[in-house]
C-alpha cells in the first residue's frame, strides 16, 4: 500500500496536567485504508490519565493506546464509546489511535469526541465527594452513637444513685420508727414506774 493511501494525523500537546477535549473527523477511505487518526501527548512519569471517547454518529470504532516505547497496552474494538484510566509508568509520548471498525467502500467522514484528562484534572472528584460524604455520615453516626452511649451511661448512673438514695431513706425511716417505738416504750415504762413508786410511797406513809 502506497504511503499516499494512508492518512495518519498525530497531534502533540505538551500539557503535563490539564484537559484536552475536542471533536475530530475520522475519515474512512475504504476497505484498504480505514483512515487511522492518532493523538499524541507527552507526559511525565506517575501521571494520572483518564480517557473518554464517543462516536458522535454512533459508528462503531476501534481504539488502541501505546506507551512511549510503542507497546500497545490498551485496546477497544467495535465500540461506540470507551473509557480508560491509568497512571503513566514512563515519561514520554503516549499515543491513542482510532479507526472505523468496519471500513466501507466509499469515502465517508465520522465525527469522534475525545476527552483526555491528565494530572489533577483527571481526579475523580465526584467519587471523592461521595467518599467524603460517606465519611461525614459515618462520623455523624459515630458521634450519635457516642452521645447515645453517654446518655445511657448517665441514665444508669442516676438510676444507681436513685436506688442508693431509696435504700438510705428506707434505712433512715426504719431507724426513726424504731427510735419512736423505743421512746414510747421508755415513756410508758417511766409512767408505770412512777405510779408504782408513788403508790408504795403513800402506803409507807400510811396515806393510803
Amino acid at each position: 500500500m502506497a504511503p499516499s493511501s494512508r492518512f495518519v494525523l498525530c497531534v502533540a500537546i505538551l500539557l503535563p496536567c490539564g484537559v484536552m477535549g475536542f471533536e475530530f473527523d475520522l475519515v474512512d477511505r475504504g476497505a484498504n485504508d480505514p483512515g487511522a487518526k492518532c493523538m499524541l501527548e507527552e507526559m511525565n512519569e506517575h501521571v494520572l490519565v483518564l480517557l473518554d471517547y464517543t462516536s458522535v454518529d454512533g459508528t462503531k470504532i476501534s481504539a488502541k493506546l501505546e506507551d512511549p516505547t510503542g507497546q500497545v497496552f490498551w485496546t477497544r474494538d467495535a465500540e461506540v464509546t470507551g473509557h480508560f484510566g491509568f497512571t503513566t509508568k514512563k515519561a514520554g509520548d503516549y499515543k491513542i489511535c482510532f479507526t472505523k471498525s468496519e471500513p466501507g467502500g466509499e469515502v465517508t467522514t465520522h465525527k469522534v469526541r475525545l476527552d483526555w484528562k491528565t494530572g489533577v484534572a483527571a481526579t475523580d472528584w465526584d467519587n471523592i465527594a461521595k467518599r467524603d460524604k460517606v465519611d461525614a455520615m459515618s462520623m455523624s453516626l459515630r458521634e450519635l452513637e457516642a452521645e447515645i452511649k453517654e446518655i445511657h451511661e448517665g441514665m444508669l448512673y442516676f438510676r444507681k444513685r436513685e436506688e442508693e438514695m431509696r435504700d438510705i431513706n428506707e434505712n433512715t425511716n426504719s431507724r426513726v420508727a424504731w427510735l419512736s417505738v423505743s421512746s414510747l416504750g421508755i415513756c410508758v415504762g417511766m409512767s408505770v414506774w412512777q405510779l408504782v413508786y408513788l403508790k408504795g410511797f403513800f402506803v409507807r406513809k400510811k396515806l393510803l
